[in-house]
């Protein structure tokens, strides 16, 4: 049974009042956000959302996450300071569709981040070596590529929260134990078949858990979330616990 401590996080503060704990570095040229203790035996590699490195509430997250499990976490600037412009979501309108279709065909897109993740494995164990097991953490647009990259063997165990692109036919080549929290606006029957295929995999079934909230929206615990608003808060607190707690258990 996992303790009082095991399922505890920090108080979770508004975006005006949040200070990060980490600190900026570069890995393999790119300005990456390192919390958590540099010599832990665990780290997490995490890709953020469309919206980038900068938003106080994904920077917060990690830092529950590193004080939390505890663990070192890495968060690399994939889009090079060039993230999408949040003002361009939701996209309803043409212009803002366009804009969204074109970023996730470039910087974006998912098989040329999986390639430069990838590239980054030998790199994360060079910078630090103490690391033993690298788990990966992916929000929104990040979720697909943690998924994708659980085809192989670099890492340990993956999380997707309020995954795009959710496709159950990912889920029969996952090597490795997979969370996966959507919203309600991720699609229910997608999310449904996804859990059925996990379910199926022998290999990492017991070590998955694949959950939908219909309380809460896609982006709640990322750059969209408004931890002003009581619920989203709450929402954001309940998800933060629920990662940590698998991930304590995976790695």
């Amino acid at each position: 049974m996992a303790s009082k401590a095991c399922c505890t996080i920090p108080p979770v503060v508004s975006e005006d009042d949040f200070k990060c704990s980490g600190t900026f570095s570069t890995l393999d040229g790119m300005r990456t956000y390192v919390t958590g203790n540099t010599n832990s035996k665990t780290g997490v590699l995490v890709i953020y959302d469309i919206f980038g490195l900068d938003f106080p509430q994904t920077q917060q997250g990690v830092d529950i996450i590193a004080s939390s499990t505890p663990t070192l976490v890495v968060v690399p600037d994939l889009f090079l300071g060039k993230p999408m412009d949040i003002k361009n979501y939701p996209p309803d309108t043409p212009e803002k569709q366009s804009a969204l279709g074109a970023f996730f065909g470039g910087p974006a897109n998912p098989t040329k981040n999986v390639d430069t993740v990838r590239g980054l494995v030998p790199k994360l164990k060079a910078a630090y070596p103490s690391v033993e097991r690298w788990a990966l953490v992916g929000y929104c647009w990040g979720g697909k590529i943690v998924t994708l990259l659980s085809a192989g063997d670099e890492f340990v165990a993956a999380a997707q929260i309020h995954p795009a692109m959710l496709d159950p036919a990912d889920a029969e080549k996952l090597k490795i134990p997979n969370f996966c929290l959507a919203s309600k606006d991720e699609d229910a029957t997608a999310t449904e078949k996804f859990k059925e295929a996990i379910e199926k995999n022998e290999a990492i079934k017991d070590k998955s858990k694949v959950m939908r909230w219909d309380g809460t929206f896609h982006g709640f615990m990322a750059a969209r979330a408004n931890l002003k608003d009581q619920q989203n808060l709450e929402y954001y607190h309940k998800g933060y616990k629920a990662l940590v707690h698998w991930l304590k258990e995976v790695l």
